[in-house]
């Protein structure tokens, strides 16, 4: 398995414990484009666009530590 495929799986990890109404397809669905975090967040749990780009920017910050 490539760096990029286990990077990928360790993240759909972290994605699923943090975003636990994703579905495995609604992740899937992102192909590790993050950029797309924020309309499926925003999709799935029904926020405005705002409350989806705290939640994100706050994964985000998790990763980083």
């Amino acid at each position: 398995m490539t760096s990029k495929k286990q990077e990928w799986k360790v993240l759909k990890s972290k994605i699923k414990n943090k975003f636990d109404k994703f579905s495995s397809s609604d992740i899937e669905e992102l192909h590790g484009h993050m950029e797309r975090l924020t309309d499926k967040v925003q999709e799935v749990y029904q926020y405005d666009r705002t409350k989806a780009e705290k939640e994100c920017q706050s994964f985000n910050n998790s990763l980083k530590q």
